[in-house]
């Protein structure tokens, strides 16, 4: 066995000078994998950087007309979110989870019934659904509309 562990240690150290040597031996350029040509900078003017971005169908915009851009966002924001609609859900025997879903997104309580639905089946709720009357609404989370249709 030490004979064997001498000839690996042996071969190893011979493996480490011939790459040493090859290492040391080689040829500087053939290892590089970068240019060193210079990099050319352009200097542009502001009507020149305007019109490339422009063909690459990026919009310039000033301050002014960014802070009015994001003013128009916050509040069509707050339009959306002011706007709460309320729906009175009737469950009734026989409906299904999916039922449920279509019928809220219908009624604009949930913007996706299918995501809806898959939470309801994630969650093994679906089953879990109980008849009767229920007040919904839109700023409801699926867990809040889930826990009140399984009570």
């Amino acid at each position: 066995m030490k004979q064997v562990l001498q000839g690996f240690a042996a071969a190893l150290l011979l493996a480490g000078v011939c790459m040493l040597f090859l290492y040391i031996t080689s040829d500087d350029s053939a290892t590089k994998t970068t240019s060193t040509a210079p990099i050319k900078k352009e200097q542009l003017s502001t009507e020149e950087m305007k019109t490339r971005l422009a063909e690459d169908d990026y919009y310039i915009l000033s301050s002014q007309e960014y802070e009015e851009l994001q003013k128009k966002t916050e509040t069509k924001e707050k339009t959306e979110t002011a706007q709460t609609e309320k729906f009175q859900l009737k469950l009734k025997s026989g409906m299904t989870s999916d039922e449920v879903a279509q019928l809220l997104e219908e009624k604009s309580i949930l913007e996706d019934g299918e995501a809806f639905l898959t939470y309801l089946n994630v969650t093994k709720a679906s089953k879990a659904l109980q008849v009767g009357t229920y007040h919904v609404s839109s700023d409801m989370s699926y867990e809040e509309i889930t826990d009140l249709l399984t009570k």
